[in-house]
Parts: C-alpha cells; structure tokens; sequence
C-alpha cells in the first residue's frame, strides 16, 4: 500500500483552501440509450420514494425501476461506489445513511449477487472515516467488503477517450472490472462546485483527485462519468448537508428521500432543486450546476425533467 504522507497531506491542505410530480410524460424525443439497460416499456427512469425508514424507501424506489433484479443477476459481482469520504456521523449528513447501505447491499445479494463491494476513497483517514460513519460495520454486517482507495496498488491506468479534458487517470480497478456499478451518492453543499451530487461522487474512483480540482473540476467530472456510466443511481436524500459542504459540520435538512433512477444527469438535475442558489435565493436550475450541464452535453442523460419518465411514490 502506498501511504505517502506527503499525498494526505497536500489533499488535507487543499480541502481546506422543479420538483418532479407522479408519471411526467416521456415527450416525443426518446431519451438515449443509457448504460448497459435499455429503457423497458412501462418502467420508469428516475423514482422519487418518500415517506417511510430507509429500507422501505429503498423497495418503494427501486419497484417502479423493475426491481433489483433488472440491474443484478445470479452470481454477478457488484461494486457501490458509497460516500464515506469524512470522519462525520450520520447525523452530520456527510456520509450515506448506514441503514440505507446495509438494506442496498443485501438487496444486491437477494437478487442473486455472487459478490458486493463497498468502496471509496477518503479525504479523512479511511479507518476513522470507515469508523465514525458507521459504514464499515454496517456494511460487512450485510456481507459487504467495505475497502478503501488509500493505496495506489488497487488503480488501474486508463484512457478517458471521450474526456474533453480529462485524457487518463488511474481508477478504482474494481469498478472497471465488476458486472454491476450502483452509484450511491448522498447531495451535499460543496464549496468548489457548489453542489456534490451523484457525478461529483465519481470523483473518489480516481486515484489523484487534487489533479481534477486543477485542471478544470466541473470539466473533469463530466470527463470521468464518460469512462463507466453506473448501471444505477441510488440517491441519499434521507438528510442532506446544506451549508459548509462537502465535510461539514453545517446545517442539514431532512428531505426523507430516496431516489433511484438509469439516468444519472436526471438524478443530479432533480436533487439539485434541494438546494438554494445563494444570490437569488431560489432552488438551483440544473443547467445553473456546471458539471451537470457540461455532463448534458457530453449525452450522459437527459437534463430536462420534462423528457424523463418520473414517478413519486410512498413508502408507506
């Protein structure tokens, strides 16, 4: 494991410096191909569950999807890409909700999973991240291997051929090789890019991440969502952090949602309404979050709400 202090300390310094309504029509402009899924008749494409505890809104949110079993088969290995970056408790809405990652991880292994991995690569220490969060334990509880990205041995050198500034970078080597990628982000204010949603989470994948942050961040996070597209978004907004992001400590507000969905653009375009813009005071427009825009133009999905098959559903 490469353990270079000079690394930690450099990314410690630096981190320091329309709400959707039920079954919106598809207009008369398929959405584009996604992924490995094509969109199934009568399925939707980003479900919006509320009302109930983390595990029952993880099953309101994925039925309408067609279930766990549309995205994993018998004997598939899963990796979720979680966020587990800081040293935080689940109160401070820094990190994903653990009960929401024990109930996702044995929702994998229910519909047949041979293997679920849990990674991430920490700002903070891992072991205190893994620790303070509650995410290692929870996750291994549910059968998980809960695994840092603090060694440079566990990265792959790839090209990025459709990054328009992003060329390579060394990524998660488990994440190019499993069958099944669950993005599993939790929106977040964040200081650079004013808002960390489900492609900003893509950014703990990649090994130097004080590189993106140089040369253009919101470019980069498009370019880096080019490489793998997850086959599915799972988005924490059970509580979510609204100021001084992306560590806190800051206010957080309980939204009581979970939201899953094929398209990742369309995820980040409805959770960035959660969010007020700080000079007009007014829930952000997607267009308004760069990376989301610059991800729109690269054909990642579909930014516009109105083309996107939503449905809001209860869990109780």
């Amino acid at each position: 494991m490469d353990k270079s202090p000079g690394k930690k300390l450099t990314r410690r310094q630096f981190i320091k410096g329309a709400a959707a309504v039920t079954a919106l029509p598809l207009l008369s402009h398929p959405l584009p191909f996604y992924g490995t899924l094509a969109h199934a008749s009568g399925e939707a494409d980003l479900v919006i569950a509320k009302n109930g505890s983390p595990s029952k809104l993880l099953q309101a949110a994925m039925t309408p999807l067609g279930g766990m079993e549309r995205f994993v088969k018998k004997g598939q290995r899963v990796v979720i890409k979680a966020n587990i970056a800081w040293a935080r408790t689940p109160e401070q809405a820094c990190t994903n909700n653990p009960e929401l990652l024990s109930a996702l991880i044995k929702m994998c292994y229910e519909a047949g999973a041979k293997r679920v991995a849990v990674w991430d690569h920490t700002c903070d220490n891992y072991q205190f991240a893994f620790a303070r969060s509650g995410l290692k334990e929870v996750g291994q509880k549910a059968g998980a291997d809960v695994l840092s990205g603090h060694g440079r041995n566990v990265y792959k050198q790839v090209e990025i051929p459709k990054g328009k500034k992003l060329k390579s970078a060394e990524v998660l080597r488990d994440i190019l090789e499993s069958d099944v990628f669950i993005n599993f982000p939790i929106p977040k204010h964040h200081f650079a890019t004013e808002l960390t949603l489900g492609m900003k989470n893509f950014i703990g994948i990649v090994w130097d991440m004080e590189r993106l942050h140089k040369i253009d961040l919101h470019q980069c996070i498009a370019d880096i969502n080019t490489l793998r597209k997850p086959n599915l978004v799972v988005m924490d907004a059970i509580r979510i952090l609204t100021t001084n992001g992306p560590k806190g400590p800051g206010k957080t507000e309980d939204i009581g949602e979970v939201i899953t969905s094929t398209d990742i653009v369309a995820a980040d375009a409805y959770a960035a309404a959660f969010f007020k813009h700080p000079k007009t005071g007014k829930p952000f427009k997607p267009e308004e979050i760069k990376f989301v825009k610059l991800a729109s133009d690269l054909g990642l999905g579909e930014i516009d709400l109105a083309k996107v098959r939503v449905k809001k559903v209860s869990a109780t």
